[in-house]
């Protein structure tokens, strides 16, 4: 018996440890070959290829675009792409777009384009705009601009209307505005979205890196916003096994998709790392690797072709299994996040299975969100050249 003691106390100090463990299960990544990996990357080029191709008239120019954001998502994944191929097609392409989107601003008021009609109570509505799409169409635009040189007026507008953008000191922006006042859909009083957040955060991140030469106190003014946001809202309000709820204040309305909403806020928190280097920081890889971790634990196993058990965070309007006949963007979005947090069999495995479903060609937000998610996936993925 007492040589079994110290076995004993053992494992209940194992107990008791597991027991006071919050952040969630524990899965190890399992890793590709450098046969896999370059079979992976094949596979996801060849289907984001196909689908630009498909966007290109004859002439080199893009087609007129379906959806209020396709612009965009499209318009990085052409750059992103470019820089992978050295296609000069896709580079024109994304300039294109990027004046594009950089025109339509400037014909508004505001510079905010028009989303979807929003309901503002007592009968009344308004013309709403903004985050997360706002954060998406605008990082997009500075990021090709900046590129193409000659540009600085265009990146200080774009940095100002980020600028301009309904702010409350306190550290969060408005979630919608009406796009003819430019006046919050709400009083800002409350935080709102943490994905709307994020998604501002991302736009005003990259802006004060690509303005700081032009307009130091517009950069420094924008800095200062995204460090409010991200360190003193986005990652206090992150909860111990990573996840975020849809509200700063931890409210989960029961008509969102929470799981949904937590992919857009850790995919903006992902691109505001890779395309603003210099505001990286130990606190936010923290969160990011905690949110990853909380993908592959929680939404992963629920995606198909995996049938694992449902996610215990969810609400009436979560659903219990993601599956290839549903929506397809979100789900795209689960595979930059796997790649982001190292979890690449993982990704491998669910992107293949949801290739089969991609909305290909001229397919609205669906498949400009797409075809964004998978540029990602092969930035994101790394060298063959470092693989073991």
């Amino acid at each position: 018996m007492k040589s079994l003691l110290p076995l004993l106390l053992l494992l209940g100090m194992a107990s008791l440890s597991h027991a006071e463990d919050t952040s969630g299960p524990k899965v190890a990544a399992e890793a590709l070959s450098k046969e896999e990996l370059a079979g992976f990357r094949s596979r996801l080029l060849a289907t984001t290829t196909r689908h630009l191709d498909l966007l290109l008239k004859s002439d080199g120019n893009v087609v007129t675009l379906k959806g209020k954001t396709a612009e965009g998502m499209n318009a990085l994944a052409f750059q992103l792409v470019h820089e992978q191929t050295g296609n000069p097609r896709y580079r024109a392409a994304a300039v294109e777009l990027a004046i594009r989107i950089v025109t339509a601003m400037r014909a508004t008021k505001h510079g905010v384009l028009f989303i979807k009609e929003k309901g503002k109570g007592g009968g009344e509505s308004i013309e709403g705009g903004g985050p997360p799409a706002f954060g998406f169409y605008v990082s997009a635009a500075a990021y090709i601009l900046r590129k193409e040189g000659g540009r600085q007026d265009d990146l200080r507008y774009l940095a100002t209307v980020t600028d301009n953008f309904p702010w409350h000191e306190k550290g969060w922006w408005a979630n919608t505005i009406d796009i003819e006042t430019g006046q919050p859909k709400e009083p800002l009083i409350k935080a709102g979205a943490i994905n709307k957040n994020a998604g501002m955060a991302l736009a005003a991140g990259v802006l004060s890196e690509w303005v700081r030469e032009i307009d130091p106190a517009l950069s420094a003014r924008l800095k200062a916003k995204v460090e409010k946001c991200v360190d003193r809202q986005i990652i206090p309000a992150q909860e111990p096994d990573g996840f975020w709820h849809y509200g700063l204040s931890g409210h989960d309305p029961k008509n969102k998709d929470i799981l949904g909403y937590f992919m857009v806020t850790t995919d903006a928190l992902i691109n505001l790392r890779h395309f603003a280097p210099s505001q990286r920081s130990a606190a936010r890889d923290a969160v990011l690797e905690k949110a990853c971790a909380f993908a592959r634990t929680q939404i992963a196993p629920v995606t198909d072709p995996n049938q694992g058990p449902a996610s215990t965070r969810r609400t009436p309007s979560t659903p219990e299994h993601f599956a290839l006949s549903k929506e397809t963007k979100r789900d795209y979005t689960l595979g930059t996040i796997l790649i982001a947090g190292g979890n690449h069999r993982e990704a491998m495995t669910i992107i293949d299975h949801w290739t089969n479903n991609f909305p290909m060609g001229d397919k609205g937000q669906d498949g400009a969100k797409a075809v964004d998610s998978f540029a990602h996936m092969l930035l994101l993925l790394p060298p063959e050249s470092k693989m073991p």
